[in-house]
């Protein structure tokens, strides 16, 4: 299972980056979206509550303010 973390800018629909986070786990980003692991399986959004999780977890930033986030979950 792999973990991708797509950016776009505010309104658009072309991704501006898309980064690999899959070395953080499954465990950690459902824990991260409370969901069970099992039911990861889908795209998340990446909301102002889980900036601050989700910095600790990959050491990325979120720009909320300009971007929007969403976590995918690709098979791999």
């Amino acid at each position: 299972m792999r973990f991708l973390v797509t950016r776009y800018a505010q309104d658009e629909d072309t991704p501006r980056s898309v980064t690999d986070v899959s070395s953080v786990g499954a465990g950690a980003f459902a824990a991260l979206l409370e969901i069970p692991a099992a039911r990861l399986t889908d795209v998340y959004p990446l909301q102002r509550e889980h900036a601050d999780g989700f910095h600790r977890l990959t050491g990325l930033a979120l720009d909320l303010d300009r971007f929007v986030y969403f976590l995918e979950v690709a098979a791999d």
